[in-house]
């Protein structure tokens, strides 16, 4: 009998997880600056910034992309895989607005953001390199890394504000 055949992760699904890890450290970087800020300026900011970094993702890949289809079909393709950039912005962002609304200092609240986003990379990145078919060993390295990849993020953050 045959040993079962290794999970694949296609091209698409790792340029989604790549999106999204991407786009969960930009909206982290981005929230953890703006303490001193009013949570309307907060939430045009994280978002503007995640679109601004998206737009230049899409470009990017698109003008890297090998393929012989037409310009307009890889740049529409690259638009909707990497469009887990923008959407992992979402959910760090309504954590920051309920606790606002619910009397925890903006301050506070942006680290509940910023710890969300970091979960969401911890979360991402390990089921990616589960989907790759990474060993146990593996799995739990890329889950350290991402954790590790975390911490430096938001202690860099912090000593430069």
């Amino acid at each position: 009998m045959d040993a079962p055949s290794p999970r694949r992760l296609g091209h698409d699904a790792a340029e989604r997880i790549s999106a999204g890890c991407y786009g969960a450290l930009v909206s982290a970087s981005t929230l953890i600056g703006l303490s001193d800020s009013e949570l309307r300026l907060v939430v045009a900011v994280v978002a503007l910034t995640n679109l601004v970094y998206f737009a230049t993702h899409v470009f990017a890949y698109s003008l890297g992309d090998t393929s012989t289809e037409r310009p307009s079909r890889i740049f529409r393709h690259h638009l909707a895989v990497s469009a887990p950039m923008v959407s992992v912005t979402f959910l760090p962002l309504l954590v920051v607005v309920l606790l606002v609304a619910f009397g925890v200092a903006l301050a506070t609240a942006l680290l509940w953001g910023v710890g969300v986003a970091m979960a969401y990379l911890v979360v991402v990145a390990t089921a990616g390199a589960r989907l790759r078919g990474y060993s146990l060993v593996g799995v739990v390295l890329t889950a350290i890394g991402a954790a590790l990849v975390s911490a430096l993020l938001i202690v860099a953050k912090l000593l430069l504000h």
